[in-house]
């Protein structure tokens, strides 16, 4: 099993040379993957939102501070592969709806090409309206968007003349290149827990990725999640299951999660700044995380 880390992206965290010392440390301690979350812009109150991770990171906002700087995922993937060789980099999560699908296809492309083929395409619908309003997306029609940008992607990964006629996004005879270094596209993965999460999953994703996924409630949430895709003639043992973890969680749990199956974890974790404390910090993971769940 694989084990990725989100440690960066945010507040003192954000700054590029965090970002470049941090992906390069954390390779050297042998995780997979590199994870970067998404908000475009911050609000000083969400009256008409709901945070659905309230309490889970300590606070009942994402961030108390709407000034705290929080990057963008694709330019900081691009930065993260640029400084490590081996180690995927993945958006964790990127709010897909809020995206014009035929750019996106275009930039995360480009940096497959250009990485050798480490990209991940971890997406959602989110959960602020403030945000969406902000950008001008439709909040009404998020979950069709998600689903329309997440085919018309696919299209424009695979096919020369690519066609695609959706609600809002449609071309024809579309070329799209370079392609991405992957045979078959960049793994798209989904974020969510719930039911209609669990379900565009097993229409459309490669995985899945849960961010809040109790150890108690993963066996018959991802049997369910395995259920409706094979009910979609699709292949469950194929999908990427991802759970975020915390520093805190034991080996206990990480075990129940393997045994319920889940496929690869990701530590959602803050690191110290400096050079010493991250190096040991990223060491102390290795030992606690990264070595005992390889050797499963």
């Amino acid at each position: 099993m694989r084990v990725g880390i989100c440690c960066a992206g945010v507040g003192a965290a954000a700054s590029g040379d965090f970002v470049r010392r941090s992906a390069r440390n954390a390779e050297e301690a042998g995780f997979s993957a590199f994870w970067i979350g998404e908000h475009v812009v911050l609000f000083g109150a969400y009256p008409q939102s709901k945070y659905p991770y309230a309490g889970l990171y300590g606070s009942d906002v994402p961030l108390p501070d709407p000034r705290m700087p929080i990057v963008d995922p694709v330019v900081t993937m691009t930065w993260a592969a640029a400084a490590t060789e081996r180690m995927e980099v993945g958006s964790g999560i990127l709010i897909l709806p809020q995206r014009n699908p035929v750019v996106l296809a275009k930039e995360l492309a480009t940096l497959d090409e250009y990485s050798g083929g480490r990209v991940l395409l971890g997406a959602g619908i989110g959960w602020c309206r403030e945000e969406y309003d902000a950008i001008g997306a439709s909040w009404e029609k998020r979950g069709k968007l998600m689903d329309e940008n997440v085919q018309a992607m696919r299209v424009l990964w695979r096919d020369d003349a690519a066609q695609f006629e959706g609600e809002e996004t449609r071309f024809r005879d579309a070329y799209l290149y370079p392609r991405p270094a992957r045979p078959g596209g960049i793994p798209i993965l989904i974020g969510g827990e719930s039911d209609l999460a669990l379900k565009r999953v097993a229409r459309l994703g490669d995985g899945w990725i849960a961010f809040n996924l109790p150890v108690e409630e993963a066996p018959a949430r991802v049997a369910k999640l395995k259920q409706l895709t094979r009910e979609q003639d699709r292949d469950p043992e194929a999908q990427r299951i991802v759970c975020g973890i915390f520093s805190s969680t034991s080996l206990d749990d990480l075990e129940r999660y393997r045994d319920a199956g889940v496929t690869e974890f990701n530590l959602v974790t803050e690191v110290p700044l400096d050079d010493r404390g991250l190096s040991d910090t990223m060491g102390e993971f290795n030992r606690r995380f990264v070595e005992p769940i390889a050797n499963w």
